[in-house]
Parts: structure tokens; sequence; C-alpha cells
């Protein structure tokens, strides 16, 4: 079994300065968004046109946030971890609400900006300090809670950690 580190060649200073690791964390996103679903009302009347529904003001919205997430039409291949799908190029093919672990728009979460800063922060101390592995234990592919409000791992995600 390959390492975390191995894999991606992992050292801090490219982690750092490389937009590919940011590219990571945002496919990491991608495939676990936080909140599988995000509600919203609808602040005026909106007709949808393709479909042709009229939404009143004050119509309770469900975003299927996974869904959109791990949609074919939007993300080919869709369970494949590809940080490349967040390059410029691809990026500029997609609608921008396409992508929302956080939310979009005004009612976007006022802590994402924080939270991938953090992340990112946080992935270079600990990977320049330990070496990770899966324990047997975290099943792969990973099975969700049916029954949470936020995704997560059924038997939670188990890891061998060792230092450097």
């Amino acid at each position: 079994m390959r390492t975390f580190n191995e894999s991606l060649h992992f050292n801090v200073e490219r982690f750092s300065s490389n937009i590919f690791y940011f590219f990571f964390i945002l496919e990491t996103l991608r495939k676990y968004p936080p909140l599988p679903l995000l509600n919203r009302i609808c602040t005026k009347d909106v007709y949808l046109p393709i479909v042709n529904v009229h939404l009143p003001k004050g119509t309770a919205i469900t975003i299927p946030v996974y869904g959109l997430h791990h949609d074919p039409l939007i993300y080919p291949d869709p369970e494949k971890f590809d940080p490349e799908r967040f390059n410029t190029d691809a990026v500029k093919k997609r609608h921008p609400y396409a992508y929302m672990p956080f939310g979009e728009g005004p009612r976007i979460c006022i802590g994402a900006r924080f939270g991938y800063v953090q992340t990112k922060v946080g992935l270079v101390n600990l990977l320049s300090k330990y070496k990770f592995d899966l324990d047997p234990r975290t099943h792969v592919p990973i099975v969700f809670k049916e029954s949470s409000g936020v995704l997560a791992a059924k038997g939670g995600v188990h890891l061998i950690i060792k230092p450097r």
C-alpha cells in the first residue's frame, strides 16, 4: 500500500508554493463536501424555463451538493480522485455553482477562506512531521452514515500515524 506521502511526493516547500496542492484540497472537498445538502428559501418568485417550473417566494429549496459534485455530466468519472479538475481551463468549462462545498453566492459560509487556509497550514504541519497510512479498519471505498447531517464515514476513518 502506498502512503499518502509517497503517492504525492510530499514536501513542505512544494505544498506551500504549488497550486496542485490547493487543487488537491478542492478535489477532496468535491468528493467529500462537509454538508451533503444545503437548504435555502427563495427570496423572490423565480421561473425556471428549462424545466418549466415556477418557484414562488418563500419556497424551501434543498441543493444536493453531494449529488452535484458526483454528477458525471459535470465531473466525468466522478468517483476518480483527480485534482486536475480544478486547473484553470477545467474550471472555466463549468458553471460557477457546480462546485459549492461551502455554499456559494451571498450565502457562502463566511469561514470558507479561513477553512482553506487552516487546512493548508494544518496539512503542511502534519505531513512535514508524520507519515500516514490507512488502518485496515477503514473501509475502502468509504461508506457514509445514512442519518448524519454532515458527511461522515460509517465506522470512521482510521489511520496509522508514524513520525518521519
